[in-house]
């Protein structure tokens, strides 16, 4: 959720205008999409212009567009909006409005430490690092996540959306893509660079 430009390494070689802003640090209990407002402030060109990103920053990516000149954003496996997030994100949506980001780590950390008979070694390692002090992107983006709902503004925002056929963080069933890659899971710019960058080249040349 809290990935970097190494993301977009195959798509960096191929559009040599393609730009990766870093993430800025959000404020206290601070609402994805004033997140959004106030990234799109620092990226803002000038002019027409696409933006994109991959899962948690498809989310932003489309809050953003709702404030720059964007001809179009491009959705790589990552949803147009809450009602298409997986139904454990959901739930967690109806405590989110008493628990804050700051609470995330203490009850991280006890799931992991009592719910080993029922959960997962997987789970219980995500909750162990979404726990430890260096997640606290993390905490606030997954707060932030369930607490979404897009403004009206991007929901007219033109939207391309690419997504892999076997993404389990964000099934495809939940969403809408306009192609669907076979085989293709959550990190597609990285395991089918070949297709996200035609789909970005075939979306771009078509606005």
């Amino acid at each position: 959720m809290a990935a970097d430009e190494r993301l977009f390494e195959p798509q960096l070689r191929e559009f040599p205008n393609l730009t990766v802003q870093p993430w800025i640090e959000p404020l206290h209990r601070e609402s994805l999409r004033a997140y959004a407002a106030r990234l799109a402030r620092i990226v803002d060109p000038g002019q027409p212009c696409f933006v994109g990103g991959a899962s948690f920053g498809g989310l932003v990516a489309l809050e953003m567009a709702a404030h720059l000149r964007a001809e179009a954003c491009f959705l790589i496996g990552s949803v147009r909006s809450s009602d298409e997030l997986p139904w454990q994100w959901r739930v967690f949506r109806l405590i989110a409005p008493i628990v804050g980001p700051e609470h995330i780590n203490t009850l991280a950390g006890t799931a992991a430490r009592v719910g080993s008979p029922m959960l997962s070694r997987g789970t219980i390692r995500r909750m162990r690092k979404l726990a430890a002090p260096r997640a606290a992107f993390v905490r606030w983006a997954c707060w932030a996540v369930v607490r979404w709902r897009p403004s009206p503004a991007a929901r007219r925002v033109r939207v391309l959306q690419i997504h892999g056929a076997a993404d389990r963080v964000l099934p495809v069933a939940r969403t809408r893509p306009d192609m669907i890659v076979p085989y293709g899971a959550h990190a597609l710019t990285l395991s089918h660079p070949r297709a996200v960058n035609d789909f970005l080249r075939a979306g771009m040349s078509r606005v």
